[in-house]
């Protein structure tokens, strides 16, 4: 445990159902050089343990009985804004699930038969502020969003000027301002200034939101360097 706090200053707690499947995200996050703070299989444990320990990212079963996990990261994110939250999965999972977890305040979604490797990149990059969907659910969304697209032509949001159009897109994607300011040739402050003014034209209170809001409308997605909408790592 001491090597994984010099390794990476990450805190994480995991909410987790099943006792096989928590072990093992606690074991490839650890060996991976990331604190697992607490992890527990009871929803009312694991909120105690994200007041108490104060994590950088919170990993939450959407497999819980009765979908109680979609509740679960509403409240976490209403009461607790702080730290970030990741939706653990099945492969079964419903495709729906997909946004609904994106609404209620993911913003990173884990299959659970996910990869080590994979496990630790979606944390990490979570961590540092991008939305990661990994490569099957982004396939899922950008499927989504292209019959989304096609059901209406109009373009989306046309409140906003074509520049301001463009920084959405890319927070669509996931980027934070640096990103943005280099892809734009622009200042961050730039940026700030765009992201401020755009979130009340499309009528969202958060850069969560906006996220939604614009793959929801059909704005162009797709990562010119990846060719899928999730975050690179």
């Amino acid at each position: 445990m001491a090597n994984a706090v010099r390794h990476s200053g990450t805190r994480v707690v995991v909410i987790e159902s099943i006792p096989l499947i928590l072990g093992g995200l606690r074991s490839a996050l650890e060996d991976g050089g990331i604190t697992v703070a607490a992890g527990t299989h009871d929803p009312h444990s694991g909120v105690r343990a994200v007041r108490e320990e104060k994590p950088d990212v919170v990993i939450v079963d959407l497999d819980l009985p009765g979908r109680a996990g979609i509740g679960l990261l509403q409240q976490l994110r209403r009461q607790y804004p702080a730290p970030r939250l990741i939706a653990a999965v099945s492969p079964e999972h419903d495709d729906s699930l997909l946004l609904t977890t994106l609404m209620a305040g993911a913003t990173g979604y884990l299959l659970k038969n996910t990869e080590t490797a994979d496990v630790l990149r979606t944390v990490r990059a979570v961590q540092r502020g991008y939305v990661t969907l990994g490569p099957r659910a982004g396939g899922e969304l950008s499927a989504l969003l292209v019959r989304l697209a096609e059901a209406d032509g109009t373009l989306p949001f046309p409140a906003l000027t074509n520049r301001e159009r463009d920084v959405l897109r890319l927070v669509s994607l996931g980027y934070g301002n640096r990103r943005i300011a280099q892809e734009l040739f622009i200042s961050e402050k730039t940026v700030r200034n765009y992201v401020s003014a755009i979130l009340p034209k499309i009528h969202v209170a958060s850069r969560l939101e906006a996220i939604v809001s614009a793959r929801l409308a059909g704005l162009e997605t797709a990562d010119p360097s990846t060719g899928t909408g999730t975050a690179s790592t």
